[in-house]
């Protein structure tokens, strides 16, 4: 017994060094990252042995570098951080990540502030729990004049106990900036507020359809996730009379806006007959046309909308 015992203090003695220097490397790593990252010149092999650390390791190490009084330090150190959170296959790690960037969203540099902000969107609305949706509605009442990303994905988390407060903003155009303004109604509409919906779908229905109209603003249909959004959608583009320029540069003449409207909108419908661009251009109009139509009276219903991407 006392033999077993002494083989297994020997052992551990000489294991050890090996974890403290296995330490050391994935710190001397993170270091030499935030390093680079200050000089502009980070390389993706560095890069990727980090991500080849034991996630939790790099996120506790990464810590002390989040209130660092260096902006540089603070927005290389949340870079990685936010990049360890889209790349793990664990639930936990994600999460974990998600709670860290919502606080990184108070940093004291806008810049830093709104970068974590925008790296929100990369993650599940299912993951937005209740302490996660507290803490946004926290920096939201917290901040003076609330950016449009944080009202966006405030809205795309669910956030509802912010539904007042938005509304406040609409009520009598307390809000002066006309941008914003609509950014809360869209917001809402997210939320399903069935006032915000008809507001949005009044005004995007007064607009002709064209590539200026499919690019500014048929993006905040999407955003808001509504089947009066897609439904007006997936009617315009299925509509032939409307017109767009092609993407070829040779060809001057107007076509239809149906495989723009469509691959915009492939990506958030399940199930959805034609994913990607390279798929548009295999099939005639008529072949499109034909495809989608099918799926709309056999498949499509409020629950193909993708809810849970932002």
């Amino acid at each position: 017994m006392q033999r077993k015992k002494g083989i297994l203090l020997i052992l551990f003695a000489c294991l050890s060094p090996f974890l403290q220097i296995k330490g050391q490397d994935t710190e001397n790593l993170i270091q030499e990252f935030i390093t680079a990252y200050q000089k502009g010149s980070v390389s993706s092999g560095l890069a990727g042995q980090i991500f080849n650390r034991d996630e939790k390791e790099v996120l506790s190490l990464l810590q002390k570098y989040h209130s660092d009084k260096n902006d540089r330090i603070r927005e290389a150190s949340w870079y990685l951080t936010a990049a360890i959170g889209r790349k793990t296959v664990h639930s936990d790690v994600r999460k974990d990540v998600l709670m860290q960037l919502i606080q990184g969203c108070r940093d004291s540099n806008p810049w830093v502030a709104s970068k974590n902000l925008a790296q929100l969107k990369n993650f599940n609305r299912s993951l937005f729990d209740a302490p996660a949706k507290k803490a946004l509605e926290e920096i939201f009442r917290a901040t003076a004049n609330p950016p449009e990303d944080l009202i966006r994905i405030a809205g795309f988390a669910g956030c509802r106990n912010l539904i007042p407060d938005f509304k406040n903003r609409t009520i009598g155009r307390q809000e002066k900036n006309q941008q914003l303004q609509w950014v809360y109604y869209l917001a809402l509409a997210r939320m399903d507020d069935r006032e915000a919906i008809r507001y949005c779908m009044k005004r995007i229905r007064k607009l002709p359809v064209n590539d200026e109209t499919i690019e500014d603003m048929f993006p905040d249909l999407i955003y808001m996730r509504r089947k009066e959004a897609f439904d007006y959608l997936l009617e315009v583009a299925m509509d032939r009379s409307s017109s767009c320029s092609s993407s070829n540069p040779d060809n001057e003449q107007a076509i239809p806006c149906t495989a723009k409207i469509l691959g915009m909108i492939a990506p958030y419908l399940a199930g959805f007959p034609v994913q990607d661009t390279a798929g548009f251009s295999t099939l005639s109009s008529e072949e499109t046309i034909a495809l989608v139509n099918n799926w709309m009276k056999e498949k499509y219903n409020a629950d193909a909308i993708l809810q849970d991407i932002y």
